[in-house]
């Protein structure tokens, strides 16, 4: 076989492979005259005895084609998929939902996961969920950030980082005034759908925990990792039980003080399109217009931040929130 014949039979089957993936499923079929034609439009001609023989060798790659008999003679389809449509939409959707990915990366993401389906599958695929104002990442190096902690993990090696914070201005600063950080990275995990990285932090030496999207400069230092015995007991589960899930409660916008330290608490719950003002009557103090449903879960992760922020309107919603507290405190002051 002369190099042009193997380079054309070669050629022949990568077309038919395309073919095959993209324009046949379950329920869509080609029949012999539009496999030739779609072959001569890419400057390939063989006759129907070599598509037959093709047909053969990409099964035994295990690239399935079935051909099924109909009037007239058989029509064709690749049965044998990686992933089933509705796998591919729970793809879509979770790619979709990842608060850590930008909607740079989502989108390209999405439109790989979108070539691993047929184009019967596009507007399945295009897909409607209802999502809210998604707030997404806006550091698109989460997924190098990754790469790089995961590999001092498995290879036993520090890290050194810059740590950023939200202001009340909305930008992102260095905290610790850029101090570079030093820490062991032992594991990550996801709390409301953001990346952790859980490390011995050589400064304080304790564990403790940075996300990933808010890490920036990430290098490897080549020294065995400190603080094993930290992480020895550390209790991945019970780490991850602190979040407000998704309680159905009177809407209502609520208007808030707080201190500017919150700034990037508010900013990362809510996103950066919040309106936030100094209020120039109480110097170091910010205000801020939200949105939310109104529930127990809601006033629990309030009162978690302290005596940092207040509720200054509506009046119902303060009355709620004192009464809550109040009945709380009751249990402790029968």
């Amino acid at each position: 076989m002369s190099k042009d014949t193997s380079y054309s039979k070669k050629l022949t089957l990568v077309y038919l492979q395309e073919l095959f993936r993209t324009r046949t499923d379950k329920t869509h079929f080609v029949r012999m005259p539009e496999i030739l034609d779609y072959l001569a439009e890419r400057g390939v001609y063989v006759d129907r005895r070599t598509i037959y023989t093709d047909l053969t060798l990409l099964d035994y790659a295990d690239f399935e084609v079935k051909g099924v008999q109909e009037r007239g003679g058989y029509k064709y389809h690749h049965t044998k998929r990686k992933f089933d449509t509705n796998e591919l939409k729970i793809l879509v959707d979770s790619v979709a939902a990842s608060k850590f990915l930008t909607q740079k990366k989502s989108n390209e993401l999405i439109a790989k996961i979108k070539s691993l389906g047929s184009i019967y599958d596009e507007s399945e695929l295009n897909r409607n969920i209802l999502l809210g104002k998604r707030i997404k990442s806006m550091n698109d190096k989460v997924l190098n950030n990754l790469d790089i902690i995961h590999y001092a993990i498995n290879y036993n090696e520090q890290l050194s980082f810059l740590y950023m914070k939200w202001n009340p201005k909305k930008e992102l600063e260095y905290v610790r005034k850029g101090e570079t950080y030093i820490v062991s990275p032992f594991a990550v995990t996801i709390n409301d759908d953001n990346y952790y990285m859980i490390a011995f932090d050589h400064k304080n030496g304790d564990l403790r925990h940075y996300r990933i999207d808010k890490m920036k400069s990430i290098k490897r230092i080549h020294e065995p990792r400190e603080g094993k015995e930290h992480f020895k007991n550390f209790d991945i589960v019970d780490y991850n039980k602190k979040t407000f899930g998704m309680f159905s409660g009177e809407e209502a916008t609520i208007q808030l003080q707080f201190k500017a330290n919150l700034a990037g608490v508010f900013i990362d719950r809510f996103g950066k399109d919040i309106p936030i003002r100094e209020d120039f009557q109480n110097k170091g103090y910010y205000l801020t217009r939200i949105s939310v449903n109104v529930s127990p879960q809601f006033f629990a992760w309030l009162f978690g931040l302290g005596k940092d922020v207040k509720i200054i309107s509506p009046d119902s919603v303060k009355e709620k929130y004192l009464k809550t507290v109040q009945d709380v405190s009751s249990l402790y002051n029968p």
